[in-house]
């Protein structure tokens, strides 16, 4: 069961009563399974168990509020653990992509897409490598710097294509070398931490 009061009302906030039951119930199995696959491969930092609701799964799941349409795709790029497009399938998302390079990684989100059916699409490659789909939505937590995540993502979106990535306190430094002629710029304030922002682009 899910213990962090925050991420409990924001669930409720967010969602009707019979959908909130079952997300919960969800995510508490994806938080059980990650905890414990932890202890073989290093999804998440040992040091983070302790504070695993909000430091990741609040963190992950506040993005929801952003996608008006979730029958849109969206790729979430580098993944680790499935964060946060774990979290954004559980709550609806229909068209997810998990990009994750590292094969032990993927055998993991491929038992989390079983156990908890979300019928996710998991992709064992580099993003780099991924020619052949263009995506509505890119995005990423903990994976690279903005100039490298545009850069590494320029083949896979379109001119109506949108980031939503989560950043912490270095994102005034990184914004610095995002081409402000060719994108819109939106900063939303992280309700897990003072020091993070949501950081949207969009094409102009």
């Amino acid at each position: 069961m899910l213990e962090n009061k925050n991420l409990i009302k924001y669930i409720d906030r967010h969602f009707s009563k019979n959908e909130s039951t079952l997300i919960q119930e969800k995510i508490s199995i994806y938080k059980d399974m990650l905890v414990d696959e932890n202890n073989r491969i290093n999804l998440i930092s040992k040091t983070t168990i302790d504070d695993i609701e909000n430091r990741h799964l609040l963190d992950s799941i506040q993005l929801i509020s952003l996608f008006n349409d979730k029958s849109k795709s969206l790729v979430d790029i580098g993944t680790g653990a499935g964060l946060p497009g774990i979290l954004l399938a559980i709550g609806g998302c229909k068209r997810v992509y998990l990009a994750e390079k590292q094969s032990k990684k993927c055998d993991f989100l491929h038992r989390v897409n079983k156990n908890l059916d979300l019928n996710m699409h998991i992709l064992n490659l580099r993003i780099e490598d991924l020619i052949d789909k263009q995506f509505d939505y890119v995005v990423s937590r903990a994976f690279a710097k903005l100039n490298q995540i545009v850069s590494v993502t320029k083949n896979i979106t379109h001119k109506k294509s949108k980031y939503i990535l989560l950043k912490g306190r270095t994102f005034l430094d990184e914004i610095k070398s995002v081409n402000k002629k060719r994108f819109n710029i939106n900063y939303i304030d992280s309700i897990t931490s003072p020091d993070s922002k949501i950081i949207e682009l969009s094409y102009k």
